[in-house]
């Protein structure tokens, strides 16, 4: 804008200069000069959005889809790299008992049970425009709302989240199969998922940086994971997650956990399927049970184990089982005074 406002004041100074003093200023050179350097202040910004967009793919390809690296190379000039706050919804999984699987096998064998899996479930989580954080061996942290999430609904980023768990775990049915015929292993995935306000940008030292996420909300996260282990559940997700994602997924509560290194409990939930495809069987365990969990959290462990054990003439459910065995144990020796129903995870 400003070049061509000089230019417009310096013909229009120069005409006035003719013809109220007969004086004839040399203004071709000059224009010249300003039209040169606009010509290369163009080019040095071509060069410099098409270094930035080389630098955006190098950081991104592998890590989202092709829609989203699209997407965030045409909207880089939002795309704050050095660090912002942005809400978003963290995914942590990790393969239970790796450790005997990779004893079992060598290192070529396991090597291609760990593409087998990773391949299909990365696939997943970036086809609902999730961001490979990082890969730890067998485990896979994504976030979804981060680097840019250009949905018209800010918070779709925790239903699409859930929405990639289910069908990991549904692809994982098919898979474990494959990889018991091939390598004589069985695969089986635990989920944590939460929702909440991160620290997003470039993280590392001066030799290696990566795009990461960090924060109380991916802290819970990573503990959901093998919190699962409590409650005997597949995936996890808190409470943030529940409320943005209600009228996209089928869930249940499973009651209040204090996780690891912290003191506020938190409601968490385990994520069953997508809206509208849990069946009947299913959703009746599902009321039953958080009957029970009233009752539980009110103290009256005698009905709740009652209760509990109900839930198990539905159907085979490890959560009512271990919620029977827990009233058993308060029944003997009940929690402290104050107790409201929270469960304390004692190990990350």
């Amino acid at each position: 804008i400003t070049a061509p406002v000089l230019l417009f004041g310096l013909l229009a100074y120069s005409w006035w200069q003719f013809f109220e003093n007969q004086l004839w200023l040399p203004v071709v050179p000059t224009v010249l000069a300003m039209m040169g350097s606009a010509i290369l202040m163009v080019f040095y910004l071509f060069l410099t959005e098409g270094r930035q967009k080389k630098a955006i793919s190098g950081m991104f390809s592998t890590m989202v889809s092709p829609e989203v690296l699209k997407y965030i190379q045409e909207e880089s000039g939002s795309l704050k790299l050095a660090g912002e706050r942005k809400e978003a919804t963290m995914f942590f999984s990790d393969v239970a008992g790796f450790t005997t699987i990779s004893e079992k096998l060598n290192a070529e064998q396991l090597a291609a049970v760990l593409n087998e899996y990773l391949t299909p479930m990365s696939d997943i989580i970036i086809n609902y425009g999730g961001y490979i954080d990082k890969y730890e061996g067998d485990a896979i942290m994504a976030d979804f709302g981060v680097p840019i999430w250009g949905d018209a609904d800010p918070h779709s980023h925790a239903w699409k989240c859930c929405w990639a768990a289910v069908e990991q775990q549904e692809k994982l049915v098919p898979l474990s199969v494959e990889l018991k015929e091939k390598y004589d292993v069985e695969i089986g995935v635990r989920m944590g998922i939460n929702s909440g306000f991160v620290s997003a940008g470039n993280m590392g030292s001066t030799q290696k940086m990566q795009y990461t996420v960090m924060g109380d909300a991916v802290n819970q996260a990573a503990r959901f994971e093998p919190a699962c282990k409590i409650f005997g559940v597949l995936i996890m997700i808190g409470e943030s997650t529940y409320e943005m994602a209600s009228d996209k997924i089928e869930a249940r509560k499973l009651g209040l956990l204090v996780a690891k290194g912290k003191k506020q409990a938190v409601g968490v939930y385990e994520l069953l399927a997508k809206k509208g495809e849990l069946d009947a069987e299913k959703a009746k365990l599902v009321q039953q049970f958080e009957s029970a969990w009233e009752i539980y959290a009110s103290g009256q462990f005698a009905e709740a184990k009652s209760a509990f054990e109900a839930c198990l003439k539905i159907m085979d459910d490890e959560p009512s089982r271990i919620y029977a065995a827990q009233c058993e144990q308060f029944i003997k020796n009940p929690p402290p005074e104050g107790w409201a129903g929270e469960w304390i995870q004692l190990t990350k």
